[in-house]
């Protein structure tokens, strides 16, 4: 009789920890779901991008807004022209990480 309720308490503690280990892959946060496919975190995205486009000599006078959510990265603010427009979002696409680029940017009227 002993003999079973050994069993009984492997089978038991072997079905919790199995359980733990499910429910760390189950989660409702797209972030950590990127993370566990080794994809760049957004925070980490955002600076990259924000860096590329500040320090960009053609974007000189552009200003710009980014926000990155799951390797979405959606742009606005203003560039002088059609050309600095481009050139963010060719900069933007060449960032490692970045899934999908959407563009709420502006050009500038001449003044």
């Amino acid at each position: 009789m002993s003999n079973h309720k050994g069993i009984a308490a492997t089978v038991l503690v072997f079905g919790l920890l199995a359980g733990l280990g499910f429910t760390a892959f189950a989660t409702d946060n797209p972030q950590a779901a990127a993370l566990s496919a080794g994809e760049v975190p957004d925070a980490t995205l955002n600076d990259r991008v924000e860096t590329l486009l500040r320090t960009d000599i053609g974007l000189a006078g552009g200003q710009f807004r980014v926000q990155t959510k799951a390797g979405i990265v959606t742009l606005a603010g203003s560039v002088p022209d059609e050309h600095a427009l481009r050139r963010a979002l060719d900069l933007v696409s060449s960032v490692k990480g970045v899934r999908e680029i959407r563009n709420s940017m502006v050009v500038e009227s001449p003044k």
